[in-house]
């Protein structure tokens, strides 16, 4: 491992003790002070976020629009902090869970499950509490750039009771996985060029992965839509609902359904969607 990286690796460890060291309210204090300067001085991407939100919510003022912007900083940060506690920050947390009944009943199917979510809540800690819960997940993950950050992720990850697969590994393990009734985890809001399929998002067409489609239509494995959203300090609510589907579904559909579910919590609480994503950048040909 190259010095840059190891140091990466080092540097995430001890953020991480210290995160563990510190009392939720006090996570949360020191988000809102780094939310601000890096709202007011770290600028990337902070235009492109910008636009999105302005696509989002054409009729909100632009004070309102600017006050989510800031708020989504304040909260990257704490949920930030809530990985790097991890497992302390489950352990630890009131998390109330909705709809658990969706999961078994798909999981009595032994077709595996599909778990569809998005760049939205509370992502590393809805992981977390499946593996902390002896859930058999499997991570599809997005390899980092940088190899002591990538290290440490998936170290966290798999103490936590979370399988890991590479995004491009070979498709027949992830059917594998499936066969043996696994959950398979799909994030599913990024823009996916022009391999994904046009579905209405916030009222434009978006670029959206297919995958999670199509893995149903060949599998017929369930689908269920699940987030992690912060109701309050260490207060969470994790959301699982059913993905409907029958013998006319198809790609567009399944994917226009899940998309859907995730806009209309998007709405609820829209400080802690991930605006600085690309989301809109495929345009239809």
């Amino acid at each position: 491992m190259k010095l840059k990286n190891s140091i990466t690796y080092n540097s995430l460890i001890l953020l991480s003790n210290l995160g563990q060291s510190l009392k939720p309210e006090t996570q949360y204090h020191y988000a809102n002070k780094l939310g601000y300067f890096c709202y007011r001085f770290l600028k990337i991407r902070q235009k492109e976020a910008r636009k999105n939100i302005s696509i989002a919510f054409p009729n909100k003022s632009e004070r309102v629009r600017e006050n989510i912007l800031k708020d989504s900083y304040r909260f990257f940060i704490y949920s930030s902090m809530q990985f790097l506690s991890l497992p302390k920050s489950i352990n630890n947390s009131n998390i109330s869970v909705k709809g658990i009944q969706h999961l078994n009943n798909a999981l009595k199917k032994k077709k595996g499950v599909l778990l569809v979510s998005g760049h939205f809540g509370l992502w590393e800690l809805l992981l977390g509490w499946f593996g902390v819960n002896k859930y058999p997940l499997l991570l599809i993950g997005q390899k980092q750039n940088n190899i002591g950050a990538d290290k440490f992720i998936n170290e966290l990850r798999k103490n936590n009771g979370i399988k890991i697969l590479p995004r491009k590994s070979p498709l027949k393990l992830m059917y594998k996985s499936l066969e043996n009734n696994d959950i398979l985890a799909l994030a599913s809001d990024q823009d996916a060029k022009k391999s994904g399929v046009f579905i209405n998002f916030f009222g434009m067409k978006a670029s959206t992965p297919k995958g999670a489609a199509l893995f149903h239509l060949k599998s017929k494995s369930p689908i269920i839509f699940v987030t992690c959203h912060m109701e309050n300090i260490n207060n969470y609510i994790l959301n699982i609902l059913p993905v409907k589907t029958n013998q006319q579904s198809d790609i567009e559909s399944i994917t226009s359904s899940y998309t859907c579910l995730l806009e209309n919590i998007i709405k609820e609480y829209p400080e802690q969607y991930f605006w600085f994503h690309r989301r809109w950048k495929t345009k239809l040909p």
